[in-house]
């Protein structure tokens, strides 16, 4: 006990120590080193990591650091050098949201006219208190990224176990694409903290039922809908109709009343972001035919894949549906060409199809000893699939979006990699 304390002592003292001499480094730009910190602060608090189990908590916090640090040689790295991973999309982030900064600077307003407005608001909102400074935006994604492992760290714990969380956080910490995608100025981490966000408050709401887990519910949805609307419509509704189907914790009548005040309320916020009552506004403008439009207009360039489908039938999309599942399940195929991307990618998937191996055996087991927590992770897990599988024709596209549903594949494959000593755990638990 008396060496654990001092183990402590010493990682408080460290983390003083690069807080200082951080301030020191930036001591002229304290605003952006004020940014940065406040970020930080609430990502620890939303993702509740001051309530990390003592045992655990030297580990964590080592886990944490270096992933961090991963990111931040990968920022550095690519500030040296060409970077050959900047996307389009990156670099309209950050200039558009400085002209939204300096619009308000001026005291004019600055309307974003498409239904994906909410990141290059957030950039703006960066850019108003720090000045132009695009790899600030990077750093503090870097945090966030840290943040969504945390989330998944929790649900493990409360679904698996010591063991299995920290391995999960690491999975998600480290996997080499969400390190590329966070250490850029893109929105993947903020999406993927809210979705980890969402569903850990909703497994809360499955064992005690709370109206105030509700409204923290609907108002994480909130900034997903502005940055990926068509996500946080189908997020909020499914993640309702999960909760009817596998709160199992409630009798059949209490299970559909607390559901339907979910989607009530999910209803309610979709309305008000503009996509009519569950966005229905949205959803009645949809149909095989526009899908299969959507489809083929993205399938362009060298990562296309699937370049023609007919969706002009039920039949004809269910026929298509294995080859769009296979693609977003194991693409980009080791063996087929492409760029630098392409050649950074080869080893994850490898790695990822290995991991595969441990899905199958982690949902025997949950659904042996956490049945209702597992059939709500799987209808998360194959709504967002059977979307993007479907829509996808891009591999580039389907690259980035993928750890939506990796980050929450993780927890069945962590409960599965521990192995039989979950069985004890999850009856004593």
């Amino acid at each position: 006990m008396e060496e654990h304390s001092k183990n402590r002592s010493l990682e408080l003292i460290l983390f003083l120590a690069l807080a200082i001499v951080a301030s020191l480094l930036v001591f002229d730009k304290m605003i952006i080193f004020s940014v940065v910190v406040l970020v930080a602060i609430v990502v620890f608090l939303l993702a509740e990591g001051y309530k990390i189990p003592v045992n655990d908590r030297s580990i964590m916090w080592k886990l944490a650091l270096g992933a961090f640090l991963l990111r931040l040689l990968l920022i550095i790295v690519t500030l040296m050098f060409e970077n050959p991973l900047m996307t389009d999309d990156a670099m309209a982030y950050g200039r558009v949201g400085n002209e939204i900064a300096r619009a308000w600077q001026d005291g004019d307003s600055y309307i974003i006219g498409k239904n994906n407005y909410g990141y290059y608001y957030f950039n703006a909102l960066i850019f108003y208190a720090t000045g132009y400074y695009p790899d600030v935006v990077r750093l503090i994604n870097s945090i966030i990224a840290i943040g969504a492992a945390l989330n998944l760290y929790f649900i493990s714990l409360r679904l698996s176990g010591s063991k299995a969380a920290k391995f999960t956080f690491a999975l998600a910490a480290y996997f080499p694409s969400f390190i590329v995608w966070s250490a850029l100025n893109l929105k993947e981490s903020l999406i993927i903290f809210f979705i980890t966000y969402i569903v850990k408050n909703a497994m809360e709401l499955m064992q005690k039922f709370q109206v105030s887990k509700v409204i923290i519910i609907v108002l994480a949805l909130l900034p997903i809908v502005a940055f990926r609307f068509y996500m946080g419509i189908l997020l909020g509704i499914v993640i309702a109709l999960a909760f009817m189907f596998s709160a199992y914790n409630f009798k059949w009548y209490k299970r559909l009343f607390y559901g339907l005040l979910l989607l009530l309320m999910v209803g309610v916020s979709l309305q008000h972001m503009g996509y009519g009552f569950l966005g229905m506004d949205y959803l009645i403008t949809q149909s095989l035919e526009t899908i299969e439009e959507q489809h083929n207009v993205a399938a362009s360039g060298g990562s296309a894949y699937a370049e023609e489908v007919d969706f002009s039938s039920p039949a004809k999309a269910l026929i298509y549906l294995p080859v769009g599942l296979f693609y977003f399940i194991f693409g980009p195929l080791p063996w087929q060409p492409g760029g630098i991307l392409k050649m950074l990618s080869t080893p994850e998937m490898f790695a990822l199809y290995f991991l595969y191996l441990f899905i199958v055996p982690g949902i025997l087991s949950l659904w042996r000893h956490r049945r209702s927590e597992c059939l709500f992770l799987l209808i998360i897990i194959s709504s967002i699939t059977l979307i993007y599988a479907m829509g996808g024709s891009n591999m580039g596209g389907i690259y980035r979006v993928r750890f939506q549903v990796l980050s929450l594949v993780f927890l069945l494959v962590s409960h599965g990699m521990v192995g039989k000593k979950l069985a004890k755990w999850s009856r004593s638990g």
